[in-house]
């Protein structure tokens, strides 16, 4: 068995405003990887960077809190999280889920319009995992929520831009597969375009040997050409595994005088 890794890296970007309804939002979607050639084993995904960019115009403005020199460490935590969730705010869920159906809350950040400043930016990635990515496996998802907790939701003005990237990582075995079956052939070339095999999706190897004293030009193709493509000698062989040359199309020959060629498609 030869093991290989393929990895891909995919931007996230989604945007919620005013036509954002309360409604699960997927934080990304994926397909299936598929390959020509070989098996996929497993996909695994693995989220490295989350942010949401917030800008909420449509709330009066949050005052930083009143921490004083004289506040304990607990008092100035107290003042700070009265602040984030008592004032004026919209809130947004943060969703996981295992099959895009169901859905699970794992945190919430509130949306404020903070004194002095335009926007915020939220490094949600720590709401999910204390680690350096999020692993998801093949089917699990991260997902977005809002919420109304008295303020309504995003109104004109108001964005929230969730952005970040994943890596996807596909273990693929792309040993040779096993032939289960071969079919010989004989083809008579001459000065016009001659069929040597048509296309098959389960082609495996080809191996095509000429007959002739003459010169025949192959082409992986319908438009072969004297003096162009793949030119196959007198008594040559020319011989290819889809593992190496992925195609599996019409394959076509021309010689410049009647010739023959003959060989095996194997599936």
């Amino acid at each position: 068995m030869a093991i290989s890794t393929i990895n891909e890296a995919k931007p996230i970007v989604l945007k919620l405003d005013i036509n954002s309804t309360s409604n699960v939002y997927p934080i990304f979607t994926d397909n299936d990887f598929s390959v020509d050639t070989g098996t996929v084993i497993s996909e695994n995904i693995f989220v490295k960077n989350l942010k949401a960019y917030v800008k909420i115009s449509s709330l009066p403005e949050a005052n930083l809190p009143d921490i004083t020199l004289e506040d304990s460490n607990t008092q100035a935590l107290y003042k700070s999280l009265n602040t984030e969730w008592s004032s004026a705010r919209k809130q947004l869920d943060l969703l996981v889920s295992e099959d895009s159906i169901n859905w699970h809350p794992v945190g919430s950040i509130s949306l404020l319009n903070p004194a002095g400043y335009p926007y915020r930016v939220y490094n949600i990635m720590d709401l999910y995992t204390q680690n350096l990515a999020i692993e998801l496996g093949k089917n699990g998802r991260l997902g977005v929520q809002l919420k109304d907790v008295g303020w309504g939701l995003l109104q004109s003005g108001d964005t929230v831009t969730i952005h970040g990237s994943y890596i996807k990582e596909v273990c693929i075995d792309d040993s040779p597969t096993p032939i289960n079956s071969s079919v010989p052939f004989n083809k008579t070339v001459n000065n016009e375009v001659s069929i040597i095999l048509n296309a098959n999706p389960n082609r495996k190897n080809v191996i095509i040997s000429n007959e002739s004293d003459s010169n025949v030009y192959l082409d992986l193709g319908a438009l072969p050409f004297i003096g162009k493509g793949i030119v196959l000698k007198p008594y040559g062989i020319f011989q290819y595994s889809t593992q190496e040359i992925n195609y599996k199309g019409v394959i076509t020959a021309i010689s410049s005088s009647t010739s023959v060629v003959s060989g095996i498609e194997l599936s």
